[in-house]
């Protein structure tokens, strides 16, 4: 006999009243929703406000600790210095890159960064909010659920013997 053949022969009675169970909260929650006449809708939040200039000046202040820490890391302003001041010997030039490079790291933290975030973190509060909101909207049935498979059970073990 086959594995799994042997597993369901020996949990029938589980998997019987798994299934059992599974059918009645299924039909317990299409009949809650038809008598309570509304259906579950998911909802756009957002918690998090857009920031306004002031702040979003603030926060492109953080391309010092995010990317021009990534810079300085793959040490990007030794190599500008060794071709610009060393190859060239323009010191005006190096530091006239190295500050383009800066306003444009900064205009990007500006424009791209601090949006996406904030969009980011009111996409991720949403989706919990909805789920929290799914539970607990699913939370009546499962319960009429529970106490019917309870009744159920009692009455087949009652009259079973």
């Amino acid at each position: 006999m086959i594995w799994y053949k042997k597993i369901l022969f020996k949990y029938k009675k589980e998997i019987i009243s798994s299934a059992t169970f599974t059918i009645i909260f299924a039909l317990s929650l299409s009949l809650w929703h038809y008598t309570l006449g509304r259906s579950f809708v998911w909802q756009e939040i957002d918690p998090i406000p857009k920031p306004n200039e002031f702040v979003r000046i603030i926060y492109s202040a953080l391309v010092f600790v995010t990317f021009g820490a990534f810079l300085y890391w793959v040490r990007f302003y030794q190599f500008l210095h060794s071709i610009i001041v060393r190859g060239l010997g323009d010191w005006r030039l190096y530091k006239d890159i190295k500050a383009i490079i800066w306003i444009s790291l900064m205009l990007v933290m500006y424009f791209f960064v601090v949006p996406k975030v904030v969009d980011l973190l009111n996409s991720l509060i949403s989706i919990f909010y909805n789920l929290l909101i799914f539970i607990l909207y699913l939370m009546p049935p499962l319960g009429v659920s529970i106490i019917l498979i309870i009744a159920i059970i009692l009455v087949i073990n009652k009259y079973s013997r």
